[in-house]
């Protein structure tokens, strides 16, 4: 007597419509899943870009500027020192910038007061507290982050849409989840 091994097409087909059903139960949490972790990293990414904006000025005992690609920071970003020589405002990446970053179309970048740059001095201070609201969706949900850079050059995240006041470090909450 010879034992067969294998599915019949009733287990095959009762397999697949039960995947099928595993797969539309998880699919809502996967879509967050993926959109925090896409608001993640171009959040790290824009801080990374910042803090190293801020360590160069320091370094190279001068102004470094960190502005939108192509005057809309929704395009990504660029750090250079200074401004070119002739003093006016920079909007497009020079062929030796110190970094770049060219923003997923998913994601929203808005800088708050419509600011088009950020300027580290010598000491990497900033003159002021500009404050950028990052945004993507998922499944109809919002997930918002907001980036503050306080005037001594500290960058702090919180998740939500942006205040208008500039919060000090010890209002920054850990990474709580940013989709609605």
């Amino acid at each position: 007597m010879r034992t067969v091994f294998g599915f019949t097409l009733v287990e095959l087909l009762v397999g697949v419509v039960l995947l099928g059903i595993l797969i539309a139960i998880a699919q809502p949490a996967f879509s967050s899943l993926i959109a925090e972790q896409r608001l993640r990293q171009v959040s790290q990414q824009l801080r990374g870009s910042l803090t190293l904006a801020r360590s160069e000025a320091i370094k190279r005992n001068e102004s470094v500027k960190v502005y939108g690609r192509d005057g809309a920071w929704a395009n990504g970003w660029c750090v250079e020192p200074r401004a070119n020589s002739a003093g006016t405002l920079i909007t497009a990446c020079t062929a030796t910038p110190i970094d770049t970053f060219v923003a997923p179309s998913a994601t929203t970048i808005t800088a708050q007061d419509s600011i088009s740059e950020i300027s580290f001095n010598a000491w990497g201070r900033t003159a002021s507290c500009p404050r950028f609201e990052l945004e993507t969706q998922s499944m109809g949900d919002s997930c918002k982050v907001c980036l503050y850079v306080e005037t001594d050059g500290r960058i702090v995240a919180k998740t939500g849409a942006c205040d208008s006041n500039c919060p000090g470090s010890e209002d920054s909450d850990p990474w709580a989840g940013a989709c609605s």
